[in-house]
């Protein structure tokens, strides 16, 4: 679960040119991608506030051993209200763990190593120890010649931004946000969404399916 509507149609987009350049159905298995609302009912709370509820469905909805039939994962951009979030959904309900139920977006999103929480935690902490401090969201993971031709379309859409390492997080105007989503869905060609594609491998690690397509690419360490 993503905090909103156009977080999963990036996501869906990836998956589409994904199968189409190399066969690989990213959402084999019966991984879905799906918002917490559009609008006031997405964000932070409205995936604390849908996730809490799924859970609950789905220790109800079991299969024949016992098992759970399905499996709720919550994932928040890493900034402030992305990371007060977790707490959030901790406080309903205890036994949600970061790096097992709920994940924020960093820059490497490991997908080999242990799904063990605790050294998970200590994979993400260390591969991404270079951007401690850099808030993270799904549009960062777009190559910076593909940011340089939209901008040159929509001079305006960014109100700032903040590097580290080598790497840029942008925070787009409400209205840029909206016209780098349509140029997106306009433009964009697999490559253009490698990264985005390897975060929906490393969402496949976590809920430990296997994985489908060409080996990992420098996202997968």
């Amino acid at each position: 679960m993503v905090e909103g509507t156009t977080d999963a149609e990036l996501f869906r987009l990836a998956a589409r040119l994904e199968l189409e350049r190399t066969g690989a159905d990213l959402f084999s298995g019966g991984l879905a991608i799906i918002a917490a609302g559009e609008g006031d009912q997405g964000g932070t709370r409205g995936v604390v506030r849908e996730l809490n509820a799924l859970r609950c469905f789905a220790r109800a909805s079991l299969m024949s051993n016992g098992r759970p039939r399905y499996r709720f994962v919550g994932l928040f951009d890493n900034d402030d209200a992305g990371r007060k979030a977790i707490n959030g959904a901790r406080t309903l309900d205890s036994s949600i763990l970061e790096y097992k139920d709920i994940f924020r977006l960093q820059p490497v999103m490991p997908c080999t190593g242990n799904l063990d929480p605790t050294t998970l935690q200590k994979t993400f902490e260390r591969l991404n120890g270079n951007y401690k401090g850099l808030d993270w969201e799904l549009e960062d993971l777009l190559p910076k010649g593909f940011f340089d031709a939209f901008l040159t379309e929509c001079p305006g859409a960014v109100a700032r931004s903040s590097e580290k390492a080598g790497i840029v997080h942008r925070e787009f105007t409400r209205d840029g946000k909206a016209r780098l989503h349509r140029f997106v869905r306009q433009h964009a060609i697999r490559d253009d969404l490698g990264g985005v594609i390897e975060t929906l491998h490393s969402i496949r690690f976590y809920l430990a399916m296997p994985r489908v397509g060409p080996p990992a690419g420098s996202i997968d360490t």
